[in-house]
């Protein structure tokens, strides 16, 4: 019963956020009003975890597989993952087994590639149906190497048996604030509160985000001469 308790908790703060009041509903009631904020909630976190690569997600040097054959260039992210780092000088390294990098490909983010043929041996990207795509296949020398990068795991859904999800946004107060302005946008006699449930939801995002990001800054410092400096290109 731990996690209901945890999911009432949660949703008589969404309630009171919104009514002033908590909820008191029982029996069948009861259940309908957690089971409505759970909809509501995994409805809210697939907004929410694409607003940055969140720290809580974050998987650094994530072991995608091993090089076999010199063919092969597009490999399969497993589907919990959402997506690679792209920002902050992120690369597909080629990893031997004694964690030596014999290569670096560029991560570039798919709505940035352009025509670069004159560095096309260095990039990476993510397509559309979740494989990493390196612009060139590996070579004799690369087989047997490992591929490593960092990834970014999708949020978990909420469910009656697992609050642990709860857990997931930065913290308690944009979680309420989130799906309060989902909710009351969606509801015709509370959507006048949705704007100002908007406002707070935005201003706490953009502190969260931005503490968030500041904690990886120091990737966005680090520079590798030889590899970076290209420009964008695929």
């Amino acid at each position: 019963m731990a996690a209901l308790d945890d999911i009432t908790n949660a949703a008589q703060d969404v309630y009171f956020a919104i009514n002033g009041a908590e909820n008191d509903d029982i029996g069948t009631d009861l259940t309908a009003f957690q089971n409505n904020f759970i909809r509501a909630f995994n409805n809210w976190i697939l907004e929410y975890e694409t607003e940055a690569y969140w720290n809580k997600a974050r998987v650094s040097d994530y072991v995608l597989g091993t090089v076999l054959n010199t063919t092969d260039f597009s490999f399969a992210l497993p589907v919990l993952y959402r997506t690679p780092i792209f920002d902050q000088n992120k690369y597909l390294k080629l990893v031997l087994n004694d964690g030596t990098v014999i290569t670096k490909f560029k991560m570039v983010d798919p709505s940035q590639r352009i025509v670069d043929d004159e560095f096309r041996a260095t990039r990476a990207t993510f397509s559309d149906d979740g494989k990493i795509i390196l612009s060139r296949a590996p070579n004799a020398e690369e087989v047997g190497a490992k591929m490593v990068l960092d990834v970014v795991k999708y949020f978990p859904k909420l469910t009656t048996s697992d609050s642990s999800a709860l857990l997931w946004p930065y913290n308690a107060t944009i979680r309420k604030l989130g799906i309060a302005k989902n909710m009351t946008l969606a509801d015709v006699t509370k959507v006048s509160l949705s704007p100002t449930f908007s406002q707070q939801y935005t201003n706490e995002l953009n502190k969260a985000v931005n503490i968030n990001n500041a904690s990886n800054e120091i990737d966005t410092m680090q520079i590798d001469i030889g590899i970076t400096g290209y420009g964008i290109g695929f």
